[in-house]
């Protein structure tokens, strides 16, 4: 075993008798679970580190200054969020990819790393990339139905207007009509006035000329 090894395998005991510091009172509500704050009361026992109170940081749970900050591999992690980064990387680097990187700038960087042999730290390359076209075909399926939804839509307006404007154009054609029939009617009308005037004006005739 090399020092570095050496020293890494030391650090990995180190942390397994390594406590998880827990803030004061931490029981009494569920956000203080996981934290740590330094005790700052005057009476604090965890402060004065009495007995049977909670364990706070210090010199003996700390890992060899050789080996601090390194990676279980034994590489020092680099975060990266952009392709130009990655050529200043050397062998004894690991990457760690950026959490607020996209899928498409992601999907490239995987590409890339993949090329140029790199160790990467954070993730999976492989399934990464597979879940990145995964992604990208249902949006995909997505964005078709929208545009078929969407255009079928546009469709059905367009038979709306249409129809509304054959009937716009079609109603005065109907007025004409009725007022053509509405005339009719009123000269039948008149007709049957005269007729039955002439009528009354014929047996007045007769009338007269029987007493004569």
């Amino acid at each position: 075993m090399t020092d570095t090894n050496k020293l890494l395998e030391r650090r990995r005991q180190i942390k397994k008798r390594k406590p998880f510091f827990r803030k004061k009172d931490h029981y009494k509500t569920k956000g203080l679970e996981k934290r740590w704050r330094r005790p700052r009361g005057v009476d604090n026992k965890q402060r004065l580190r009495r007995r049977a109170h909670a364990l706070r940081p210090g010199t003996g749970f700390k890992s060899p200054a050789l080996v601090k900050g390194l990676h279980r591999s034994g590489l020092k992690p680099v975060l990266i969020s952009s392709i130009n980064q990655l050529n200043n990387i050397t062998k004894e680097q690991g990457i760690m990819l950026s959490s607020k990187l996209g899928n498409r700038k992601r999907a490239l960087i995987l590409l890339e790393i993949k090329k140029r042999g790199f160790a990467l730290l954070n993730l999976d390359a492989e399934k990464t990339i597979v879940k990145i076209q995964a992604s990208v075909k249902e949006r995909q399926e997505a964005k078709k139905k929208e545009l078929l939804a969407t255009k079928e839509d546009k469709e059905k307006d367009k038979k709306k207007g249409i129809e509304e404007a054959v009937k716009k154009e079609k109603a005065p054609e109907k007025e004409k009509e009725k007022a053509i029939e509405q005339e009719e009617g009123k000269d039948k009308e008149a007709l049957t006035d005269e007729e039955k005037k002439k009528l009354e004006k014929e047996e007045k005739d007769k009338l007269l000329t029987k007493k004569v």
